[in-house]
């Protein structure tokens, strides 16, 4: 945890949550649905969708260096899960693609091995 947040952080959100509740006046239960919350959700989201279903081991190994495979989630779904994180080797395979053409990317990808295979 060292890495992703200093102890002076955590002191300035403790800090930031008691001036919210005791001078501000906001409840305790508001501030931690409204701001504590959604980034553990969204923590939680990014790890299970974006980097474990991805990477986890199978039965079929993986087939390139990236160790990482995409979903076959419809392209909404993709979204509603992680922003399209699910198409995993598409951003290994071309990083600097943003996160909202990641979809076109899979497409393409998808059309160009098809064709292949039917040469």
């Amino acid at each position: 945890m060292r890495e992703y947040m200093s102890i002076f952080q955590l002191i300035g959100l403790a800090l930031i949550f008691q001036v919210l509740e005791h001078i501000v006046g906001l409840s305790a239960l508001n501030i931690a649905l409204f701001w504590a919350l959604p980034p553990i959700v969204s923590s939680f989201q990014l790890f299970y969708f974006g980097t474990y279903l991805p990477h986890r081991g199978e039965v079929e190994s993986f087939e390139d260096a990236h160790h990482a495979r995409s979903n076959e989630y419809s392209v909404l779904w993709s979204f509603l899960t992680c922003y399209h994180f699910g198409y995993h080797w598409e951003h290994h395979q071309y990083p600097g693609t943003p996160w909202w053409l990641l979809p076109q990317k899979r497409a393409a990808t998808r059309s160009s091995n098809i064709s292949e295979a039917d040469t």
